[in-house]
């Protein structure tokens, strides 16, 4: 009987172990050597995990490379912020000194104001201050002598000369020099016109005043005329002495040697003989000193204004905004 069981058990063994090799097992049944928890299931997903390691392998690569790349540079700024911070850069800038010079034109220092602008006129580069400069340049002239103020007009020409080519450069496009807004510039233009128009008035008559042949010149012209009428005058005693010598002359034969008119007579012939050596020597000298310094003048008055001339020239000017003839002249 216990043989028959057992048989009985071996036969139904054989016949599950059958079945459970060729029937599959279902989805929810655990595989051998896994926990039967349901986090395994939502966590794991090993072909999805799988493919999502593949897909991002690349990355790690792609990272490196995009470190190794440059930053881009920074967009440029329009051209109108750059020409604004350039003009504010500079208004900042001559501020300090134009609030400093006025301070030291309002004391009566004009030439400390002067020398503050023109210094740093030549420092920054800036028009406005050469401007500035000329203005205060003009402003000293008027309160000079001749010989100074010919020579502060003449620096203020140079520094409207400097400011006019300045303005030039900046209207060209030259943004690193660029100190004056482009509304402005007509205004600077303007400017320079009356100052330079100020001191193309004021120059000739001091050129003429304080030019050195002109200057010796007139000296030999108001010498020579001296002389020349010393000289006449001299000629004139000369005549005169020789009238009365030879009154005298006449008159001596009627005195019949009578002392009392003889001797009279005779005095007076000796002054006109007195006067008439002096006349000569001083109206001789003094005609050929008078002729010669006149002559001499001249020649040199003629001559200043030849020189004078050939330093004025004429010569057309053109920039960007502005054009026209310009008046130049080299004293």
């Amino acid at each position: 009987m216990s043989t028959v069981r057992s048989q009985g058990r071996r036969s139904l063994l054989v016949v599950g172990i059958a079945l459970s090799l060729a029937v599959p097992a279902p989805a929810w049944a655990a595989q051998p050597g896994e926990s039967s928890t349901e986090w395994k299931t939502d966590s794991a997903k090993p072909a999805a995990d799988d493919d999502i390691v593949l897909d991002d392998s690349p990355e790690p690569s792609n990272t490196k490379k995009k470190s190794g790349k440059k930053k881009a540079a920074p967009k440029a700024q329009p051209r109108e912020a750059v020409i604004s911070a350039q003009v504010e850069k500079a208004e900042a800038e001559r501020a300090p000194l134009q609030d400093q010079a006025q301070k030291l034109s309002d004391a009566g220092n004009l030439e400390g104001a002067v020398g503050l602008l023109a210094g740093g006129a030549e420092a920054l580069r800036d028009p406005v201050l050469h401007l500035a400069a000329a203005d205060a340049r003009q402003k000293l002239a008027r309160k000079r002598s001749a010989d100074q103020a010919k020579a502060e007009w003449e620096a203020s020409l140079r520094h409207i000369d400097r400011a006019d080519a300045l303005l030039a450069a900046s209207s060209g496009g030259a943004l690193d020099g660029i100190r004056v807004s482009p509304d402005d510039v007509e205004t600077m233009h303007a400017w320079s016109t009356e100052l330079r128009a100020a001191a193309d008035g004021a120059l000739p008559d001091l050129v003429r005043r304080t030019n050195p042949v002109r200057r010796n010149a007139r000296g030999e012209l108001i010498a020579g005329s001296i002389f020349l009428a010393g000289g006449l005058a001299g000629l004139g005693v000369m005549a005169g002495g020789i009238y009365l010598s030879r009154s005298a002359d006449r008159e001596l034969p009627k005195a019949n040697g009578n002392p009392d008119y003889i001797a009279p007579l005779e005095a007076q012939k000796k002054q006109g003989d007195t006067m008439t050596a002096a006349g000569a020597v001083a109206g001789v000298l003094g005609v050929a000193l008078g002729v010669t310094l006149v002559a001499l003048g001249a020649t040199d008055f003629k001559k200043a204004k030849m020189e004078q001339l050939s330093r004025v020239s004429v010569a057309p000017t053109f920039a960007p905004t502005y054009g026209g003839l310009s008046l130049s002249a080299r004293f």
